[in-house]
């Protein structure tokens, strides 16, 4: 006797409401950690310099570390995801990148500074992709957009918090901060293995409409690049990198622009950093409510947005109140990035989530070089004409973006919608 094995099956879309907000907001606690504890380079990058008595590009090399950990990391972590389990994935790296963070308390030397980033770095590459591949399997495409501007806005909650506390350290206890983000993380990786489903016990959103064969399809990193998506996949990886590159040639040097090119102290610098990010906080919800309404194209206005900014932060009469409104529209628009999780997840089929969100992290590649490229420049000709470079690029980006396809309404996601307005 026969009988409907699919109606077994338990699916998202079978799912109450609040308990895929819930299962969404345990998603998001690793990732406030996650973006705490990546900032600390940019954010503790002076106090670092005077503690262990290193030159602009010296220091400028703990970037280029910590994302080449994060390149590795997004390639081979996200593969492990796809294939074997998301969700351990992500709590795995969780953990990781937290002990990693609480070892900085044993570093002493240069060189173990620089090991101790690439550590870290290996585990902060695969939180992307294991989030990014999880969320979307949760809710209708319809809902992405503002989904991704939260978990943006999470991001830049994290990097809020991180200049909030880290106001109060300096060249004597920077390594404190490590610590206090790593012991968040810990908590928050436990709390996901504790709270989460396991990805294999549901079938994602729209898996309905599968065949058998694409079910069965085990991911393939190579399948990026066939079937003629790999003009699609080298723009998108180039796409990362110019972002990268121009975040690490203004975010990387603002904290150290302020101290020794404006002289203030660590108190006013935190609350001109924690202006920036509430900008970012704000705009992660906007740009990606202006994915969900216009595409996802749309929001590579921000890009240009940003552009702007950088050169009225650097140009215009410096004061505090100038900082703190240049800075806050300067981070409103770089936030539009949050999109690209959905984004680039839609861009290839549903067994290679995790690993096409990961391109995200290949664009690393650029910014190994960038940062240091971005030190000699400060070294050489001033900290304003290398935050000057990221203005361009910004621009370059924004070019880039907007030769992408549209994902929005297309591939069947325009049948989502019925179901994202009756099921929320």
């Amino acid at each position: 006797m026969s009988h409907d094995v699919s109606a077994e099956v338990t699916t998202a879309e079978s799912f109450s409401r609040a308990r895929r907000w819930f299962m969404f907001v345990v998603l998001m606690l690793p990732y406030v950690f996650y973006a705490f504890l990546w900032n600390t380079e940019n954010f503790l990058r002076p106090y670092i310099a005077e503690s262990l008595s290193l030159t602009k590009t010296e220091v400028s090399a703990f970037y280029t570390l910590q994302a080449l950990g994060a390149l590795i990391g997004a390639i081979v972590l996200s593969q492990l995801a796809d294939r074997f389990s998301r969700r351990n994935v992500y709590a795995c790296v969780t953990i990781g990148f937290a002990i990693a963070a609480i070892g900085t308390g044993y570093v002493e030397t240069y060189v173990e500074a620089l090991l101790q980033r690439f550590a870290m770095g290996f585990f902060l590459g695969g939180v992307f992709g294991c989030a990014v591949s999880l969320y979307i399997g949760w809710f209708s495409p319809y809902q992405r957009g503002l989904l991704a501007g939260v978990v943006q806005l999470v991001y830049n909650g994290g990097d809020a918090l991180l200049s909030w506390t880290g106001r109060h350290f300096d060249a004597s206890s920077w390594r404190t901060v490590l610590e206090l983000g790593g012991m968040g993380a810990l908590i928050a990786g436990i709390a996901v293995f504790l709270f989460l489903p396991a990805d294999r016990s549901y079938r994602t959103w729209g898996d309905a409409d599968r065949s058998d064969a694409e079910r069965s399809s085990k991911p393939d990193i190579r399948e990026l690049f066939r079937h003629g998506r790999w003009t699609i996949t080298i723009r998108l990886a180039l796409l990362c990198g110019l972002n990268f590159f121009a975040f690490q040639t203004f975010n990387g040097w603002a904290t150290t622009y302020l101290r020794e090119t404006q002289g203030y102290d660590p108190d006013l610098i935190g609350k001109l950093m924690t202006s920036l990010h509430i900008g970012s906080m704000l705009g992660a919800i906007f740009w990606g409510l202006v994915g969900d309404r216009f595409g996802r194209r749309a929001s590579a206005l921000g890009f240009a947005l940003s552009g702007v900014f950088v050169v009225l932060y650097l140009f215009l009469p410096p004061s505090p109140v100038m900082f703190a409104i240049t800075g806050f529209v300067y981070g409103f628009g770089l936030v539009c990035t949050g999109i690209w999780g959905p984004y680039f997840a839609e861009l290839y089929p549903e067994n290679l989530r995790a690993t096409a969100a990961s391109i995200f992290g290949w664009g690393r590649i650029v910014s190994l070089f960038g940062a240091l490229i971005s030190g000699a420049i400060a070294d050489s000709f001033g900290l304003q004409a290398a935050m000057l470079t990221g203005s361009v690029v910004f621009f370059m980006a924004t070019l880039i973006w907007w030769s992408l396809p549209e994902t929005l309404g297309a591939n069947g996601h325009h049948n989502a919608k019925s179901d994202a307005r009756g099921k929320g």
